[in-house]
């Protein structure tokens, strides 16, 4: 019984042991997070980690070119295992180069020395013309199709593979009519999509330099035509638009194995949606756009079943592609957000080109253009900022790093595959300043050293310094330290300080009798640079002087910071530029007297311009007359060539938005680049009944300054509903050749009364924001010019104050919605929510009441998405703004915010607000990460804080149990943070040392979300944790057991 007994014992032992393996490898399973981690986005200075981002690093392209590489193709990868474009002896190949901008604004780019520069000079093997159909392109202007015919040919004469893409950008639908071909207004003939393939292989048949992009952006863009939906459904008019094409190239048999790419929704961000449904070709490839201040980069995939709706993230669509066997082209991406504007993102860049590198998927940035956007390649014009870059590099056939931006500048470098080093940009100017002149009868503080080895006597003689008694000072020497015998004058009783940063040379005229030879080196002096020995004497010789009308003679020497090494060390020193005092060691040949005068410094320092001031801004009015004193929202756009100061001024007896600005002499291709942009934003403006926006407009020339060309008066609005862009067909032109027939007011200015018809401008849609554009036709136009009496004009109405009528409409930009609350869980009315209007907000305050949390319903959130509105919850001392930007799918939202119970939070007697536990779900499933952010109020106990500067928010790290800043901005009692995820949220007033003791852990969100993987990496995840306690207690049971068993056996032996 015993003997069983035991057995039983250690077989149970045995079981413990191996059971307590299994336990941790089922809760793994549980843990596991079904999103992808973005790696983060932030404007910084660009830093480039060339051993994290390795595949930055290469040997260049020259030796994958058409010449050598023939015809491609798509095999599998070997290292990779990808699908990938390979060269004709199938060796993975790899394209990189750069788009064009539309060719019908700046096709100047299709030049002989353009291309040559880009193959030579930036190492590109590939080109994409970018052939826009819609928004004044090929449709409206047919001959357009002759630019691609060249470009094709300058692509084959400089050895680069050319893409010829079919620009479908707006509208949204390659199906759209528009797409389709046909006549246009203008009677002229052009071709449909399928045509305009056929008819390119046709006239390039089976040419192994051409790729085919059939359809560069498909989207929601509805400006125009009909967009597409960024699902399955939108793929599926996508892929019926493309198959037919794809099917009628290779049944053509002049493109039996070209390479044909191919966009997707979303503006070819949705590969994935491709990857699960794909064209059927053999040589098809995949569109992958993206721009590195909007999307972000991640080191994750996709866990196994991840449905579509929840696929958002670009990099890791391109990766489900891969996975999925399907090959990629990123045809399109830049460096700025994707509007071409803010940054540049060149962290980001790299993390982007890197994994395109390792990938080996090809690539052409955007874009060639001297637009005034970040993604431009070249440097655009703003007025007394800079000159346009001409896009014809001339007979060189290379542009200067000063003639790109630091996109041009960035992008080239990765083209080339070598180490980026960007130019000095700080904008700089020549300076002079005068520091002793002598003017005031005085020697200003000059006077003889006590160490000095000659002695001299100092004097004031006509308004310079005169030195008497140099015969014994004769060390004339060039080179060398040959001026220790010379007489040492220093302006020790000077009691001034100038600012010499950025100096680089000292000069001074030397004033004699009759010519000589003259020595002089100096050693300027600071606060921190005392004494440092001169290298060398500057010297002027006899031929240097030029005889005086008072019969002297004077010559100007110069001491560089070479010769006085104190003089670079105080200039380059930001620190402690200001120059106290200077030694000079002067000596002549054979003169006993000499006069020194006007002392200066010279060089180049970095120009600060003068702020631009504008007068107040005040609030958005329309229409605008600016009585009120401000300029009623009108603002320049941020693309604008102008952006002089606005002001109000009066004119013909009333007030009138003014500002001054000139067109350049050099004219870049764009004649909008150049142009004063005026904006104003106005939520529910439309145009109704309305036929002509109009407005007065006065003008005051330079004189000789309106004698050539006209400035053409542009007028566009940007609907959401149109996709941000409706521009009337008409506009104003002031021919400046006639210039003097316009009619002149009492001030003598020149007054036009502008209208600009814009009836093809739909009716009842919100307009969003006027833009005023004003061209430059090759005018050489300057002066002041005056706005006044901004308006909708059209059928009389009957309105006794004359404005003008339109459509009413109810919709707000802010909405209180009412709740009702069951259960703890508030709902809205949907009425309410119709009422938000477009960019609108709707808000709710659950403070009155016990809810904590807040539903909205499907058809709700659809609302909402579509007018890209955004939802503010107030409860208690909070409030939570999210934008329904964020949610990619219109299933139902739950949002819950609680005052939090959890037991285990320390340091909660010191927070300035209440602890608040946020979440949010969307179809029931919790949204882990919130691209774009939500902004987070807390208001808190002003009469508590001390230092304003470090009340900031914290979250709760639940995992390591310690409270992490994340930061915000403290103002009148409010803090404001935007964060990236939910949790447990308050705000604590804590010093720099406080956030060092142990009791915080200091780090920003941002660094706790990038470093998670370090982070991990120095500590047992939960996983192995749990493993080790399970092994620990089995091994406990096991030596127990064994005990049990030894003793057992003892008392068995002595029985």
């Amino acid at each position: 019984m015993k003997v069983k007994l035991r057995q039983s014992v250690a077989v149970m032992l045995t079981f413990i042991l191996v059971s307590s393996l299994f336990a941790p490898m089922v809760s793994a399973e549980e843990d596991d997070v079904d999103l992808v981690t973005p790696i983060e986005i932030e404007e910084r200075p660009h830093e480039s980690n060339y051993d994290k981002y390795s595949a930055l690093l290469d040997e260049g392209l020259d030796e994958r070119r058409p010449t050598e590489a023939g015809a491609l193709q798509l095999v599998v990868d070997a290292e990779t295992g990808y699908t990938t474009l390979a060269d004709q002896d199938g060796e993975p190949i790899q394209l990189r180069g750069m788009s064009t901008h539309g060719l019908q604004w700046f096709g100047d780019i299709i030049n002989e020395n353009a291309f040559s520069a880009l193959a030579n000079d930036w190492g590109s093997n590939v080109i994409r013309l970018a052939l826009y159909i819609g928004e004044n392109g090929y449709a409206y202007n047919p001959d357009l199709i002759e630019k691609v015919y060249e470009g094709i040919e300058l692509a084959k004469k400089n050895d680069m593979y050319v893409i010829v893409d079919w620009h479908v950008h707006a509208p949204g639908n390659p199906n759209a009519d528009i797409y389709q071909g046909g006549v246009n207004e203008d009677g002229e003939e052009y071709l449909g999509a399928k045509d305009f393939f056929l008819h390119i292989a046709e006239k390039y048949p089976n040419d192994p330099h051409v790729i085919y992009e059939l359809a560069n952006e498909p989207s929601s863009n509805s400006s125009g035509g009909d967009g597409v939906t960024n699902d399955e459904d939108g793929w599926e008019a996508v892929r019926g638009y493309a198959q037919p094409i794809v099917d009628a190239l290779r049944e053509s048999g002049n493109a039996d194995d070209n390479i044909i790419i191919v966009g997707s929704p979303n503006w070819s961000q949705r590969m994935d949606l491709a990857a699960d449904n794909p064209i059927v070709d053999h040589h098809t490839m995949y569109t992958l756009h993206f721009y590195t201040g909007s999307h972000h980069g991640t080191n994750d995939r996709y866990p196994e079943g991840t449905s579509s709706e929840d696929r958002s993230n670009v990099m890791a669509n391109a990766k489900y592609a891969l996975d999925k066997g399907k090959a990629i082209f990123a045809t399109e991406w830049g460096v700025s957000e994707a509007d071409g504007n803010n940054g540049p993102y060149l962290n980001e860049a790299d993390v982007w080109l890197n994994f395109l590198n390792e990938s080996n998927i090809s690539w052409t940035n955007w874009s060639l253009t001297n637009k005034n956007e970040t993604s431009g390649a070249f440097t655009p014009f703003i007025l007394n900022e800079s000159d346009a870059t001409e896009l014809d590099p001339g007979e060189d056939q290379a542009w200067s790093m000063e003639e790109l931006s630091v996109s041009g500048e960035y992008v080239r470098s990765r083209i080339l595959g070598e180490e980026y080093h960007p130019i000095d940009r700080t904008p700089r100017e020549e300076f002079s300043e005068v520091i002793w002149d002598f003017n005031d009868g005085t020697t200003q503080g000059f006077g003889v050293n006590a160490d000095s080895p000659v002695q001299v006597t100092l004097a004031n003689e006509n308004d310079a310094l005169q030195i008497s008694g140099l015969d014994e000072s004769n060390d004339v020497g060039t080179e060398g330290e040959t001026y220790w015998g010379n007489v040492r004058l220093s302006a020790d009783e000077w009691d001034g300080s100038v600012d010499v940063l950025g100096a680089e040379n000292i000069t001074m005229d030397v004033i004699v009798d009759s010519p000589t030879t003259v020595a002089i080196t100096a050693i300027p002096q600071s606060e921190k640079y005392g004494w440092a020995n001169p290298e060398n004497n500057a010297v002027v010789n006899p031929v240097d002087f030029e005889e005086q009308e008072d019969g002297t003679y004077k010559a100007l020497l110069t001491i560089t910071g070479e010769d006085a090494p104190n003089l670079a060390n105080i200039a380059e020193d930001p620190e402690d530029s200001e120059l106290t005092n200077i030694i000079l060691f002067v000596g002549t040949e054979d003169a006993d007297v000499i006069s020194l005068d006007n002392i200066t410094v010279t060089g180049d320092r970095e120009s600060v311009p003068e702020p631009v001031e504008h007068d107040a801004l005040g609030e958005a009015t329309f229409p605008s007359d600016f009585e009120d004193g401000t300029r009623q929202g009108w603002e320049w756009d941020g693309e604008s060539g102008v952006r002089t100061a606005l002001t109000i001024e009066e004119v013909n007896g009333s007030n009138a938005l003014s500002w001054e600005y000139a067109y350049p002499e050099v004219k870049p291709s764009d004649n909008w680049a150049t142009a004063p942009r005026l904006t104003l934003h106005n939520d529910n403006l439309v145009r109704g009944d309305n036929e002509f926006l109009a407005f007065d407009f006065y003008i005051d020339p330079i004189e000789g300054r309106t004698t050539e060309g006209s400035i053409d008066i542009n007028l566009v609005f940007q609907p959401p509903s149109e996709g941000y862009w409706a521009q009337a067909s008409e506009t104003f032109e002031i021919d400046l050749e006639a210039f003097d027939t316009a009619t002149v007011t009492e001030d003598g200015l020149y007054h036009f009364e502008v209208e600009i018809n814009f009836e093809d401008i739909p009716s009842d849609i919100d307009l969003r924001n006027i833009m005023l554009i004003f061209a430059d036709v090759e005018s050489d136009f300057a002066g002041r010019v005056y706005l006044d009496n901004v308006r909708f004009d059209g059928p009389e109405s009957d309105s006794e104050d004359g404005e003008v009528t339109k459509p009413v409409d109810e919709r707000q930009s802010v909405v209180e919605a009412k709740t009702t609350v069951t259960d703890n869980r508030a709902t809205v009315s949907t009425d309410d929510v119709k009422k938000v209007a477009e960019n609108g907000t709707l808000h709710v305050n659950l403070s009155a009441t016990n809810a904590t949390e807040l539903s909205l319903t499907s058809e709700q959130v659809q609302q909402l998405r579509e007018t890209n509105a955004k939802i503010s919850v107030s409860k208690e001392n909070v409030v939570v703004n999210i934008p329904f930007s964020l949610f990619t799918n219109d299933k139902e939202i739950v949002f819950t915010v609680e005052e939090s119970t959890n037991s285990e939070l320390v340091n909660v007697d010191h927070t300035l607000s209440s602890i608040y536990d946020f979440n949010l779900t969307q179809g029931g499933k919790k949204i882990e990460y919130f691209e774009g952010g939500i902004e987070l109020s807390f208001t808190v106990d002003s009469s508590k804080v001390k230092n304003p500067e470090n009340v900031k928010v914290f979250y709760w790290n639940e995992e390591e149990k310690v409270w992490e800043l994340i930061g915000g901005t403290y103002e009148d009692g409010v803090v404001t943070v935007t964060v990236e995820h939910f949790s447990i949220f308050t705000v604590f007033e804590a010093s720099a040392e406080e956030l060092s003791d142990d009791d915080f852990v200091p780090g920003t969100e941002e660094e706790h979300q990038t470093s998670q993987e370090e982070k991990e990496s120095d500590r047992l995840p939960d996983t192995a944790t749990n493993t080790f306690n399970y092994l620990i207690m089995g091994m406990l049971l096991f030596v127990s057991g064994f005990a049990f068993f030894i003793i057992q056996r003892k008392t068995a032996s002595k029985n």
